[in-house]
């Protein structure tokens, strides 16, 4: 009996490290620098209602305690948006922010993606983002599309329990370092719209073993919770 008790135990460690390093630890800092991302949004404005249908026909729909929305994976716009993806293809390969350059989009499935928020309700918990690497991870936030009266705005903590508030605008975005600086997005009304492009951004996008673990987790989690 010992045997298989300690095979589950190991199989656990890596998604209790995804819970402590995206969710229990505590908070260092509340910081992030503001970019313009004018250029994409512009872009992408008349293809803004074709992006909520996929969104909505095809995408990540979560309704956990943690997350509500929409997540719409870069090999979903690939298949269904095919001229919004080389849009964001090509915009996503020059990103780069304080030495950090996106993931090989061939090895991280995460490498971009996109989230809508359109109901009464839909936010994400304060969390960390999760980094597999042994370098630095940067959080690169662009605002597509915001309706007026959006309130889905991204919101930061410090280790003091101070609350910073970015107002969501288009056009407009956010670098931090997204697993040092606890965030979260608050929540969306009814009758507004909000879109938002993600960009991990790494110093060394080379995954560790243990992180190699840690990324299945996370996909296995994402699957079964639609996060």
């Amino acid at each position: 009996m010992r045997l298989p008790i300690i095979i589950f135990i190991i199989l656990l460690i890596p998604f209790l490290l995804n819970l402590w390093y995206g969710y229990l630890k505590p908070a260092q800092n509340g910081k992030f620098q503001q970019v313009d991302c004018s250029m994409i949004s512009n872009t992408l404005n008349p293809y803004v209602n074709d992006i909520i249908h996929v969104a909505q026909q095809y995408g990540n729909k979560s309704t956990s305690a943690i997350v509500e929305g929409y997540k719409i994976k870069r090999s979903t716009i690939k298949e269904k948006l095919p001229y919004v993806f080389n849009i964001i293809d090509e915009y996503v390969s020059s990103v780069r922010s304080n030495k950090t350059k996106p993931a090989d989009c061939e090895k991280e499935q995460y490498c971009w993606f996109l989230r809508l928020y359109n109901q009464s309700g839909h936010y994400i918990d304060w969390h960390f983002d999760n980094n597999f690497t042994n370098g630095m991870r940067n959080t690169y936030v662009c605002n597509i599309f915001t309706s007026e009266g959006n309130t889905s705005h991204l919101m930061t903590r410090d280790r003091n329990d101070r609350v910073k508030i970015n107002e969501s605008k288009a056009g407009q975005g956010v670098v931090y370092n997204g697993s040092e600086v606890k965030h979260s997005v608050s929540k969306q009304k009814n009758g507004c719209t909000r879109i938002s492009l993600i960009i991990p951004l790494y110093e060394n996008d080379s995954v560790t073993i243990l992180g190699w673990f840690r990324r299945l987790a996370r996909d296995i989690s994402d699957n079964v919770f639609k996060l």
